[in-house]
């Protein structure tokens, strides 16, 4: 019974984030499409709580849903959210065909790899401890990967700085002096 329980709150939680991703897809107004996309994260939050990632569960809500998605809206506004205009041209859906067919065929091949197997070999529950907890995350990714950290930080700072200089100063034509 228990596991019919559980069963059922992954596809509902699944099946949200389907929809909610496919409402960042078709909506045209960006505030929308963010807030969908907000939604779509928070699903998979739960889904990685529900298959017991807690600490995935946490970066994923307060680093992307939380930090990123805010960075995102904040951007949005201070742009200014303007609908977008639908393309009728003739070639919209031969692209949209091409994606599918293509999506298809790669659905294909993934198929045809058949059965993985396990990796092989005696690993003790100290060592699968150490490997996923938090702990040793954090003493991984500030020790051997600090820098990296740093530089993406860096680069999201820049961005965000460069994203409020476009909107604050309207780019206006060189005038040339003739003399």
């Amino acid at each position: 019974m228990l596991d019919i329980a559980y069963e059922t709150v992954v596809a509902v939680v699944g099946i949200t984030a389907i929809l909610a991703s496919i409402g960042v897809i078709v909506c045209a107004s960006p505030i929308y499409s963010a807030l969908y996309l907000i939604g779509n994260m928070t699903c998979l939050a739960l889904l990685f709580l529900l298959y017991n990632a807690e600490f995935i569960a946490a970066v994923q809500i307060i680093v992307y849903a939380g930090a990123v998605m805010i960075l995102f809206l904040f951007i949005i506004a201070l742009l200014g959210a303007k609908k977008e205009e639908r393309d009728t041209s003739s070639l919209q859906i031969p692209m949209a065909l091409s994606f599918v067919v293509l999506l298809f065929g790669e659905l294909l091949m993934a198929m045809t790899v058949g059965k993985t197997n396990p990796v092989e070999g005696k690993f003790s529950v100290d060592f699968i401890q150490q490997v996923g907890s938090a702990r040793a995350i954090g003493v991984e990714l500030f020790s051997r990967h600090l820098i990296p950290f740093e530089l993406a930080s860096a680069l999201l700072l820049v961005a965000t700085v460069g994203i409020i200089c476009l909107a604050k100063f309207p780019l206006s034509p060189v005038k040339r002096r003739t003399r």
